[in-house]
């Protein structure tokens, strides 16, 4: 649960592939980046909370130059290791579970949670089908609360096909298993060892693909990169703290900043 975080404003960009945060400056405007098209387009805007998008620098489908440099910015995401020990990487995306031995490649999952997955995403697949988190990367992180961390994760989730297919581009014939990417936003422990029952990491919030973040004066930046009809969105918003947590997330800032 992030009962934390109280959501201020929602802006929405104009594409819909990668964003990023690249900074607050001292007017409180924030500096958002997006990639998008085949050919990873390069966008960059000056966003407001209260008037959404102010300026924009869009290579356009490279139809104009690529935005210049940045202005001196007041903060900018920090560019955290904490969590590198949680990355993994197993089974290919898709193949043959005989063949690759693609269950001992794999971060099972209890039946709990592969149904609480399927409820989250609303996908109409037997629960029972999913083999395990094939892959795991944390994208981003930035405090949260005293000795907690939000994450901006990614994992890949296997799934048994109920039949046995064939690529289009006949690179795995006959593969019975595939993939599906899901973007994650939650809470990890500063000292955490494993990864987190996926049930406790399904968010309440509507997201599509939160990407990066950072914390600034009380409040939480999210870039949510978007798929397919759905843009991508800045979201930033009020996290309730106690002076222990305010004297924690300046302490913590400044520790970073020496790194």
């Amino acid at each position: 649960m992030l009962d934390a975080l109280k959501l201020l404003a929602t802006i929405e960009l104009p594409h819909a592939g990668d964003c990023a945060l690249l900074g607050v400056d001292h007017e409180g405007c924030v500096y958002v980046e997006e990639l998008y098209g085949e050919d990873d387009w390069l966008a960059q805007h000056i966003v407001s909370l209260s008037a959404g998008v102010l300026e924009s620098a869009d290579e356009q489908c490279g139809t104009v130059p690529p935005p210049a440099p940045l202005p001196a910015l007041r903060a900018s995401p920090s560019k955290m290791k904490v969590f590198d020990h949680l990355n993994f990487s197993g089974a290919r995306w898709r193949g043959r579970m005989a063949d690759e031995r693609v269950e001992d490649m794999l971060r099972h999952l209890s039946i709990a949670e592969k149904i609480a997955l399927v409820d989250y995403l609303d996908w109409e697949i037997d629960p029972l089908r999913l083999l395990g988190i094939a892959e795991s990367i944390v994208l981003s992180c930035c405090p949260y609360s005293d000795g907690e961390y939000l994450v901006c994760r990614r994992i890949r989730v296997a799934y048994r096909l109920p039949a046995a297919q064939s690529d289009d581009h006949g690179l795995d014939r006959d593969y019975d298993y595939d993939s599906v990417e899901v973007h994650l936003l939650h809470r990890l422990p500063a000292d955490t060892l494993e990864l987190p029952d996926l049930s406790e990491c399904l968010t309440e919030f509507d997201l599509c693909r939160p990407l990066d973040c950072m914390r600034l004066d009380g409040k939480f930046y999210l870039a949510d990169g978007g798929e397919g009809a759905i843009k991508s969105a800045l979201h930033v918003f009020e996290i309730a703290t106690s002076g222990d947590e305010a004297q924690h997330e300046i302490a913590t800032a400044k520790a970073l900043d020496s790194d």
